[in-house]
């Protein structure tokens, strides 16, 4: 396992290009080849929460943001208030409705400015969010009816499963392409010397893995956990892919390294400068709104992980029987929005076929321990590794809240977030 070459002498700003839910296994090659190579664990299962773990630099259950209507502490803010440094969080095409210096995203962390990249003036941290691998897949949201997420997910449902994957595939090459529009601002801007390049995901996608699931959010699972983590610079070779791991944690103290700043002691991420991270933990808690009924809290899924470059094991904390009940009356009683891929992938198979098909998905959102492929890491370490964590938060109080207007709920709607 090896670091980051240093490269500190030759930063002066840092382009962090996030392409929303790609997944790792389906980085293009032309991305891998332009710089060092992570593959990258995921904070969260979805961009509420993982977008202030790379600003921050903190797990969720430290950074306090699970839900669309949590808000960033000030003090969290990280990547967006470098002293010295200006930044810059923009969202060109996904916050459509909201402009690219007004998204939801903005709003969970006190407005922080949206200069364009062609304008903001050096030293520089610029963060954009793309579209990326998000449904509607290769839609523009407003060629898909403004998003309609669920109606796109049910329509592809009824088809078979490599268009969905060509769909997605569309989309991702979509994302590069204004990547590469990005790439060719620094160019004509004479900054591609001495800026460094992060090319990242907030999370990954699933693609009817387990039974016909879509989407993200849950569960954890490689699909979703593992993004591309990749480092551009023409002092970092290209065409490299390590064979360690790296975390959204450690994006932020890394930013700082590289542009000669000192980083705070109470980080949970660390500079791949310095480090060589073995392992990170990814967290999942309740939906994207926060519960207001004792019902929707004794029901509200979670699920704590632990990942390493080999596999996971994902801790699922609902309770076997209630969570089967949960997921067994939102895909058969409620027909939830979040399941109708699946059920239109099987209404027309005989009814063991689609009674195979929904116990495959619920057991992978309610089985008590999973694990994933091969992880070096054993279940009882895992546990305590959680366990240790959770106990050295100390929990912030009199947290602030965002609200959410008639329109952001609208968007969260097409965005596939709320039903």
């Amino acid at each position: 396992m090896s670091v980051l070459p240093d490269i500190s002498k030759d930063v002066t700003n840092v382009l962090i290009f996030v392409s929303d839910a790609l997944r790792w296994d389906f980085v293009p090659s032309s991305i891998k080849n332009m710089g060092i190579t992570y593959k990258m664990i995921s904070s969260s299962l979805y961009t509420a929460s993982s977008f202030p773990s790379i600003f921050s630099g903190l797990y969720p259950p430290k950074h306090g943001v699970f839900t669309w209507e949590d808000a960033l502490l000030k003090k969290d803010h990280g990547l967006l208030n470098i002293p010295g440094v200006n930044t810059s969080l923009r969202c060109e095409n996904t916050w459509v409705d909201m402009g690219p210096e007004d998204s939801q995203i903005h709003r969970l962390c006190g407005k922080p400015a949206g200069t364009p990249l062609d304008a903001i003036e050096e030293p520089f941290v610029y963060i954009e969010d793309d579209k990326g691998g998000h449904c509607p897949y290769g839609f523009t949201f407003e060629e898909y009816g403004g998003g309609g997420c669920f109606e796109f997910f049910k329509e592809y449902g009824g088809k078979e499963r490599k268009e969905l994957i060509e769909c997605y595939r569309r989309g991702v090459r979509e994302s590069v392409k204004n990547f590469d529009h990005r790439l060719n601002t620094l160019k004509e801007r004479g900054l591609s010397e001495d800026t460094l390049v992060i090319f990242t995901s907030d999370h990954g996608e699933l693609l009817g893995e387990y039974g016909g699931l879509v989407n993200h959010g849950r569960p954890p699972c490689p699909e979703l956990v593992y993004v591309p983590g990749v480092f551009i610079h023409p002092k970092l070779d290209p065409k490299e892919v390590r064979d360690n791991i790296a975390r959204h944690v450690d994006l932020y103290p890394t930013v700082l390294d590289a542009l000669g700043k000192s980083i705070p002691t109470d980080l949970d991420g660390v500079s791949l400068f310095d480090h060589a991270p073995k392992d990170g933990f990814s967290f999942q808690r309740g939906g994207h709104k926060k519960e207001k009924s004792r019902l929707k809290s004794i029901f509200r899924y979670t699920a704590n992980s632990v990942w390493d470059h080999h596999g996971g094991h994902v801790f699922h904390g609902l309770g076997t029987i209630r969570a089967k009940a949960f997921f067994y009356a939102k895909i058969l009683l409620q027909k939830h929005p979040e399941f109708w891929y699946m059920r239109e992938s099987v209404k027309d198979k005989d009814l063991i076929t689609r009674y195979k098909t929904y116990q495959k998905a619920v057991s992978r959102l309610s089985k008590k321990h999973i694990i994933y492929d091969g992880p070096d890491l054993n279940k009882e370490k895992c546990l305590s590794n959680l366990k240790d964590y959770v106990k050295s938060i100390e929990v912030e109080k009199n947290r602030e809240t965002v609200e959410m207007d008639e329109d952001v709920e609208k968007r969260l709607k097409s965005l596939g977030y709320m039903d």
